[in-house]
């Protein structure tokens, strides 16, 4: 192989890493964009939140299950319109993207399952539904890092597995509370702070 072989090589090289690049930041700010679904989730869980604690108050725990799932339920629902309208405005998506819509599906299932189905049936007492929530979270979080090469989600995602062994040693009424402190902070702070860099980066455009 001589050298003329060698430089093209190399150029053509260079042209993939830059195609990869360029695709993979078309899938960050389509992301991005998805930052709005992102804060419905939000304002769901939020109001979960607030569900777990009034029947905590009242000690009805048996019904936390119902609360979660309800709100599980209605999350999917909305994923599902957004979906549809996503695939109509833009029917062409890159692999990460493709990659990304089934790990949010899959994710989306692990809620439903954890929060509804497995303390509805018994397998498991209702007071680990958030424990369990936050290890889905972590696994959504930790994989859409290397999905989207977004280094921050890792730590968000160790962070919320970390909340998660945390609050199983805690007393049910305490874990609701550490739950909403680790929401805000890996949840609901990075997808405002996603959701400002997007329309940010619109308006300069």
């Amino acid at each position: 192989m001589d050298n003329k072989d060698i430089r093209v090589d190399e150029m053509d090289i260079r042209e993939e890493i830059q195609i990869i690049r360029s695709m993979i930041e078309k899938t960050k700010r389509a992301t991005a964009e998805s930052a709005a679904l992102f804060i419905v989730w939000g304002v769901l869980i939020s109001l979960a939140l607030i569900g777990n604690f009034v029947l905590g108050h009242l000690k009805l725990y048996e019904w936390e299950w119902l609360n979660w799932g309800g709100i599980a339920i209605i999350g999917w629902i909305c994923s599902a319109v957004y979906g549809i309208r996503r695939k109509m405005t833009a029917p062409v998506r890159t692999y990460a993207q493709h990659a990304g819509s089934h790990l949010y599906v899959s994710c989306g299932a692990g809620f439903l399952l954890v929060g509804l189905i497995f303390p509805a049936i018994g397998v498991y007492s209702y007071e680990a539904i958030t424990i369990l929530i936050s290890a889905v979270t972590g696994i959504l979080f930790f994989a859409m890092s290397g999905i989207f090469e977004w280094p921050a989600l890792k730590a968000i995602g160790l962070g919320w597995w970390a909340g998660a062994i945390g609050m199983s040693f805690l007393r049910p009424d305490l874990r609701t509370i550490v739950y909403t402190v680790l929401f805000i902070a890996g949840y609901l702070v990075p997808v405002i702070i996603l959701h400002n860099k997007y329309r940010r980066q619109r308006s300069e455009a």
